[in-house]
């Protein structure tokens, strides 16, 4: 049934060895020990955590297959099911959130979790600290230890081969096959036993024995050498990405699934598998099944083979076949030793994942009391803060801790600064005594750039009160230029929602931009956003709208969408006003406020006891009247209330005077409002030589009496 190898054969086979030795080595040089889809779950709020979870998902490499609960104790119940291999508390009252691993994984997966989660926190600003670490965290891997038992099972067939050839010709060489195989699994069983004081173990290691053995008797009896060698490559070379990475999370396909059904892969995970657990058929089938085909093979062929040679020739078979299988083992031995140094050293490489943008704060620029809306011009005229030297729209919202945040739409920024000149949007923290600029990473606009230049012009800001941090929704239009020397160069494609989350006394961090339907710059669709109100559960989100080319004049329509504030980023949980009932449908949405003589693209509305209020310039940019717009509930009917002031563009003269905001939450006073109004010039010049003429200025107006 087998011959001795010929030089034919050898050759062939060595090169197989090589080719399978170097397509390891590639592999693992590729995943140099990195996650792949590692199961982690995270704990919070899903306003918070459902953006994560996306932006998780999507790091290069996808070393994790997230999801969330809000839950704790469902977290820990996927953590002792195996469905998660790590949980991730968010404390989002502070920036350090905790990380439990389960007992059941490896302590080289524990490792890379914890390194990896790490790495991901510092994207938004915080740590993580392992508060929980099982006892098996800190024991053995068992990948280097079913290996060796594979290996000691395979070793012992080259032995026996050497001896006394490849074939059981007679019972007793049969039984002495069987009594050397049972043997070396006893020992490898009392090893077992000693190292871990487990008799689980000691069973594992010794049926590993049996079944690397009996395999390889099954592969020599069948193909000869090169069917040793295809069982070298089967129950060796098989297993050897596992035993470098410690866990298959830490490794690609088809490795990752390859290795779970070798014969040392199949061991090492019943050594993590608690007996009666899910997932222990798999293992027990791949090493019961390679014992069992082994077994038949080698006993059926010993009345299969012939027996009547000569003697003589039998001898001068064996030591032809002993030379062959020396020199055959000898080279694989070596090239093995070779790929395994190589591959170890490549698989400690490190290779970093790029990061997101971290947002930082700069130092404070002293700004004194504010007192009045005379303080308020006195700290526009500060010029101690490079990284915002002028900028327009200016909205803002209280933040629970005492602090205000401000939302600037384009930005002078200070030429030595990192993303020097105009960026599309920045933030201001206005703290008592003190303002600071919300600077991202890279230096350029907080909200960043799509990647094919696409911006975000903030038009509303709202703050959601949590334990210990805020939720802040910015509202924004997506903005693209069209003419870069034309000061109204610029077409609007539609809303955008993004989130902050804000601990208390805190840095703002980004954790999600969503764009609000297609580019379209069609705005006869609704900009919803332009203003925004949060009453009771609800926050009110409303659009302004107009036809294409609107008369010398006309401003824009007015309506109204709503939905929970925790559900700003799933436009299919908003409902919109038709007049009669809030509806899922947006076209239906219905004229608040008409565009003849209408609001400004964007605007104000708000609430005060118990009346609510839109405020804008009426007109758009070419009118003049600061009005209000009053009604009794969110949804209308607004009627249109006398000017409270006026506010002339002044284009003739090359100034621009527009977009008037309502700022409520400042300076309140009963019966009146501050407000602030943006300011520019056309000649942009003028403006990088004095930044001064970008920026908003503030007045106070009475509130209508109706």
């Amino acid at each position: 049934m087998v011959r001795p190898g010929s030089r034919g054969e050898v050759v062939p086979c060595a090169v197989l060895v090589l080719v399978a030795l170097g397509w390891i080595v590639g592999r693992l040089r590729a995943d140099a020990g990195e996650l792949h889809e590692a199961p982690v779950v995270l704990v919070g709020p899903d306003v918070v955590t459902a953006p994560l979870v996306e932006q998780v998902n999507a790091v290069p490499g996808r070393p994790f297959a997230a999801g969330a609960v809000d839950d704790r104790s469902e977290a820990e119940s996927l953590l002792e099911s195996g469905d998660a291999v790590a949980e991730l508390d968010l404390d989002l009252s502070g920036t350090q959130d905790e990380l439990r691993i389960a007992a059941a994984h490896r302590p080289e997966l524990a490792r890379a979790v914890e390194a990896e989660v790490a790495r991901i926190e510092k994207t938004h600003g915080r740590t993580v600290a392992l508060v929980s670490s099982p006892e098996r965290l800190e024991e053995r891997s068992w990948a280097p230890v079913t290996f060796g038992a594979a290996l000691a099972g395979f070793l012992l067939v080259c032995v026996v081969s050497l001896v006394w050839g490849p074939l059981a010709r007679t019972l007793p060489r049969l039984l002495a096959r069987l009594t050397a195989l049972a043997a070396m699994a006893a020992g490898a069983g009392a090893f077992g036993w000693l190292l871990a004081g487990s008799a689980q173990t000691g069973i594992v290691l010794a049926a590993t024995v049996v079944a690397a053995g009996a395999l390889t008797f099954a592969c020599e009896i069948v193909g000869g050498l090169p069917g040793l060698l295809f069982a070298a490559a089967l129950i060796l070379a098989g297993p050897l990405p596992l035993v470098l990475a410690g866990d298959r999370l830490l490794l690609s396909e088809p490795w990752s699934t390859g290795s779970a059904w070798t014969i040392a892969g199949a061991g090492e995970a019943l050594l993590w598998t608690d007996a009666g657990r899910e997932g222990i058929a798999q293992p027990v089938v791949t090493i019961a099944g390679s014992a069992l085909l082994g077994l038949v093979v080698l006993v059926t062929t010993r009345w299969l083979v012939r027996t009547d040679r000569a003697r003589d020739g039998e001898l001068a078979e064996l030591r032809s076949w002993r030379r062959t299988l020396g020199l055959v083992l000898a080279s694989a031995t070596c090239l093995t030793v070779l790929a395994t140094a190589l591959t170890a050293a490549l698989h400690a490489e490190t290779v970093p994942r790029p990061l997101a943008s971290l947002a930082s704060t700069t130092q404070c620029v002293p700004s004194g009391p504010v007192e009045d809306v005379d303080d308020l011009n006195r700290i526009t005229r500060l010029r101690a803060e490079p990284a915002l030297q002028g900028g327009d729209v200016g909205v803002s919202a209280a933040l629970g801790d005492g602090r205000s945040i401000w939302m600037f739409g384009d930005t002078l920024r200070a030429k030595e600064l990192p993303g020097a000149g105009f960026v599309r949007n920045s933030m201001l923290l206005v703290e008592p005594d003190c303002l600071r600029v919300v600077l991202p990473e890279p230096g350029g606009a907080i909200i960043p750039d799509r990647g094919d230049g696409v911006g975000y012009w903030p038009m509303s800001v709202t703050a959601l009160d949590k334990p210990g941090y805020a939720l802040v929704v910015v509202a924004a239009q997506r903005v693209r230029t069209t003419d870069s020397e034309d000061v109204f160069g610029f077409e609007a494609l539609g809303p955008a929602i993004a989130q902050f989350v804000v601990p208390d006394g805190g840095v703002p961090q980004l954790i999600s931009v969503t764009d609000i339907g297609a580019d379209d710059a069609d705005t006869r669709r609704p900009m919803w956003g332009a203003a925004a109100a949060l009453s009771g559960k609800w926050l009110y989100l409303y659009g302004t709208a107009r036809e294409p080319d609107p008369e010398l004049g006309t401003g824009f329509s007015l309506h109204v969408a709503r939905v929970e504030p925790d559900r700003v980023a799933d436009p299919d949980r908003w409902t919109y006003w038709d007049g009669a009932a809030w509806v899922g449908r947006a076209g239906s949405a219905s004229e608040l406020i008409p565009a003849a003589d209408g609001v400004s693209q964007t605007l104000s509305v708000f609430e005060r006891d118990g009346r609510w209020y839109a405020f804008s310039k009426s007109g758009e940019f070419l009118g003049a009247d600061l009005v209000f717009w009053t009604s009794s509930s969110p949804t209308g009917p607004f009627r249109e209330q006398p000017p409270v002031g006026t506010l002339p563009s002044g284009v003739a003269r090359g100034e621009l005077r527009y977009m008037p905001l309502a700022h409520p939450e400042i300076l309140e006073q009963p019966g009146s409002v501050v407000v602030s109004y943006s300011r520019n010039s056309t000649d942009v010049g003028a403006v990088l030589r004095n930044p001064l003429l970008y920026r908003p200025k503030f007045i106070r107006v009475d509130l209508p009496d109706t």
